[in-house]
């Protein structure tokens, strides 16, 4: 049963490539910078009640910035009763660069790892990314411009286009990991 589980079970991992519209500072981790500004564009971008807090809305059960950032547990587990939160089911995997500052037309990079049902949520999180560029990121709020994602291959770290910030257009061709993969 454990094996079927573990079998079943997918990851998705994406490389974002954006360009700096203007200078860009981040840190030289920009691991947090990428996670917290992530976090305030979906949240800008999904809540419509505004509360400050997701405890006591009456959507948290159905909302994706809560199944993302407020992860909860299920209800049928044995596991994890001593915390409020599941771990989230995604992972930034920050560029490990040294560079802080990106001057206009600057390109950098990351990954962003989607675990299980996460995936599903993958439009969301590109368009989350791409309203982060807009509000800005990082001292000063630089702007960025979502440039590509790529979805890359489970044995390689080859990848290939999935979206594009010209066309705007998500393919649902993209490669995922599963737990058979892992397996192997």
């Amino acid at each position: 049963m454990l094996k079927d589980e573990i079998e079943d079970f997918q990851i998705g991992r994406f490389k974002f490539i954006v360009k700096a519209k203007n200078k860009l500072y981040l840190p030289v981790y920009k691991g947090s910078t990428l996670r917290g500004g992530f976090g305030q564009a979906l949240r800008k971008t999904v809540c419509i009640t505004r509360y400050k807090e997701c405890k006591n809305c009456l959507l948290k059960e159905k909302c994706i910035y809560s199944s993302i950032f407020e992860t909860p547990p299920p209800k049928d587990t044995t596991k994890l009763t001593k915390y409020p939160y599941a771990p989230h089911p995604f992972v930034i995997e920050p560029p490990l660069e040294d560079k802080q500052e990106y001057k206009e037309d600057n390109e950098f990079s990351f990954n962003l790892v989607l675990i299980g049902k996460a995936i599903n949520y993958l439009p969301y999180f590109i368009f989350a990314f791409d309203k982060l560029g807009e509000l800005g990121l990082g001292k000063g709020k630089g702007k960025y411009w979502l440039k590509e994602v790529r979805s890359i291959k489970s044995n390689s770290n080859s990848a290939h286009p999935i979206y594009t910030g010209e066309d705007e257009i998500l393919k649902d061709s993209y490669s995922l990991i599963s737990g058979k993969d892992i397996l192997e």
